[in-house]
């Protein structure tokens, strides 16, 4: 399993166009600081236009999901996030790569996911996350398959996880990268 911290600013990333940036935090007797995003970074190809945070429970797994049109940008807040992607654009030249990368609050980094990379979310502990997307949510930019369908060659640390019940009917790899427009 790699972490997010440990690839930052790395031009030798497993997956082609996945970005990550360690982040800092700044202490003093009030607290803590961390900057999570400034455009400057350029984690995509555009800024987020919406963000979103996410607390979720021990045992969650959210995904897996593909988008055709916009990117993610996600960091952890509290907790930690296992994130699993595979590279399912058919023209990359990592092209079937599939990782499992750990983005933990007490090393902050932030994660870019590019369009066409399959990825999903587990949660060992109670955990915040916050990600935003360059395009507003609408839901028709939205494909999802079986978390452990064996193609996607995720390792999961977990049999029975929680699941929505829209990750809980979702089809298969196949059918995911068909609907998305993604097969070869």
């Amino acid at each position: 399993m790699l972490n997010a911290q440990d690839l930052a600013d790395s031009d030798d990333m497993p997956i082609a166009g996945l970005k990550c940036r360690a982040l800092t935090t700044h202490m003093d007797s009030r607290g803590e600081l961390t900057e999570i995003f400034r455009e400057s970074w350029q984690l995509g190809k555009i800024p987020p236009k919406q963000w979103n945070m996410v607390r979720s429970v021990p045992n969650v797994l959210r995904g897996v999901h593909l988008h055709g049109r916009h990117e993610d940008s996600l960091t952890v807040i509290e907790g930690e996030l296992l994130l699993g992607l595979q590279d399912l654009r058919p023209d990359s030249d990592t092209h079937g790569t599939a990782i499992l990368l750990t983005i933990d609050a007490g090393r902050p980094a932030i994660v870019g996911i590019p369009v066409g990379v399959a990825h999903g979310f587990y949660f060992r502990k109670p955990s915040i996350h916050v990600y935003g997307v360059d395009i507003a949510f609408d839901g028709t930019d939205e494909y999802g398959c079986q978390w452990n369908d064996e193609g996607l060659s995720i390792d999961w640390p977990c049999t029975d996880p929680i699941l929505s019940e829209r990750d809980q009917q979702a089809g298969t790899l196949d059918e995911m990268i068909d609907a998305a427009g993604f097969a070869e």
